[in-house]
């Protein structure tokens, strides 16, 4: 009995490559020519890299070890535990660009400062760990502002199929931005209010988005959201439940890819919001309203400031909610259906993101 070749349609090995992990496909690549440049291909890598971003990691940068990393077991995907300075495979040889500004795609963003009488010289390199390929150093520039440290971020514009970094100059109301490609800072659209050194931004739906106005406790807060494609400006307003006068500061997150606004009520409650439709001032509808003593067990949430809450990530599945504090020096797991409390102590993180395995490279 003789075996006959079975020959399938590229379309169809295409669509069940897509599904297998970043370090599978490398190893697929040495298969044959007409995989390697299946693999290598945009189109496939774009396909591919749309069914990662439905199971996105959270990653947690840390100092040290997280304890009791079991806890997370709740999580659909468990975290991505990533000490900072761990380099297993010796990519980052030049200590310079060791911090990160921000994750897209797959992609890390890495930022080199260097210090000198007079300025300081700042760099840019994009990373990407699944792949193991990082970039030449890129988006030079000589800065003579030492009080802030650069606040920068990082995202991608669908419209124009392009990574780029912001910059806010701050105490300014200037914004710069790099594209990928062009190796070149330009000066954008002024934003219409200064940029604080201390403003969180989110990055959704090809735009950044951030609160103005940081004196939360006397001034109107205002919600800014930079469309990376037309590299313009639009103001937001908060939820219409939401009471100017906050005794800790407000937040923007991400929630399962939607805009979520969180705030404090009357000292006894934490409250979250989501903007439905991402831009629609109407679409805000309140998601929780959680007890700091009966559904946190929290006594004293606002002994030192330590009990601004920013969420993390939610696990539907679970109904549960993944918390840290201001310090990020502990993990709250608040399961909203049954009413419990989990914490995880002494974590010593200082930046969590959404990430996913991609086989996206720097072009």
């Amino acid at each position: 009995m003789s075996l006959s070749t079975v020959f399938l349609p590229e379309e169809l090995v295409a669509e069940v490559l897509s599904f297998l992990p970043v370090k599978s496909l490398l190893q697929l690549r040495c298969v044959s020519k007409s995989w390697k440049s299946l693999i290598s291909d945009p189109i496939f890598v774009k396909r591919h890299l749309k069914r990662s971003a439905r199971n996105p990691n959270l990653t947690l940068v840390s100092y040290f070890f997280v304890e009791d990393e079991a806890a997370f077991c709740l999580m659909e995907n468990p975290p991505i535990i990533v000490r900072r300075f761990y380099d297993p495979y010796h990519q980052l040889k030049d200590m310079d660009c060791s911090s990160i500004i921000g994750s897209c795609n797959g992609l890390i963003c890495l930022l080199g400062l260097s210090y000198f009488n007079s300025h300081k010289e700042m760099c840019l390199r994009f990373w990407n760990p699944a792949t193991r390929t990082i970039s030449e150093k890129l988006g030079y520039s000589i800065e003579h502002n030492y009080q802030y440290y650069p606040n920068l971020t990082f995202g991608y514009d669908d419209s124009t199929d392009t990574y780029k970094v912001v910059y806010f100059i701050s105490d300014t109301t200037q914004v710069r931005v790099l594209s990928l490609g062009h190796n070149v800072w330009r000066n954008i659209q002024n934003s219409p209010h200064d940029n604080d050194y201390r403003m969180n931004v989110v990055h959704l739906s090809s735009s950044f988005v951030w609160l103005a106005n940081h004196n939360y406790i006397s001034e109107k807060i205002v919600i800014i959201s930079l469309d990376l494609g037309t590299e313009t400006h639009t103001q937001l307003l908060p939820p219409k439940g939401f009471e100017q006068v906050s005794f800790i500061r407000p937040n923007l997150f991400l929630l399962k890819d939607c805009l979520c606004f969180s705030h404090d009520f009357n000292k006894t409650h934490f409250v979250i919001w989501q903007m439905k439709e991402f831009g629609v001032e109407d679409s805000w509808t309140q998601f929780l309203k959680i007890s700091y003593r009966n559904n946190l067990q929290i006594d004293c949430p606002f002994s030192e400031f330590r009990h601004n809450l920013l969420p993390l990530c939610l696990l539907e599945k679970n109904d549960t909610l993944l918390l840290t504090d201001a310090y990020q020096l502990q993990i709250i797991l608040y399961n909203w259906r049954d009413n419990r409390v989990k914490r995880i102590n002494q974590s010593w993180w200082f930046h969590s993101k959404n990430y996913v395995e991609s086989l996206v490279w720097y072009r």
